[in-house]
């Protein structure tokens, strides 16, 4: 009867067991740290690079609205648009 309220000889908690386990989800979740720090990484180059593109998409349309703007101040009046010689 005194097993039954824990003075035997078998223990319900060993300690010596613990340890592994315990180094066992350590381990686990430094992993899994890992892979999101990993997932973090691979996604901010991904939008670095979506950031570039547009950026220099961004700059091509500005250089082409600039080529345009000033091909068109150029142009003085209807007479570069149409020939009034005689």
């Amino acid at each position: 009867m005194t097993e039954a309220i824990g003075q035997g000889t078998s223990q319900a908690f060993q300690p010596s067991l613990g340890t592994p386990r315990t180094e066992q989800v350590a381990e686990q979740a430094k992993a899994i740290k890992a892979r999101q720090s990993e997932a973090v990484a691979e996604t901010v180059q991904r939008q670095a690079k979506a950031s570039s593109n547009r950026a220099e998409f961004l700059s091509r349309q500005a250089e082409q609205l600039e080529s345009r703007a000033e091909s068109r101040s150029s142009e003085t009046g209807l007479g570069g648009r149409l020939d009034v010689s005689v």
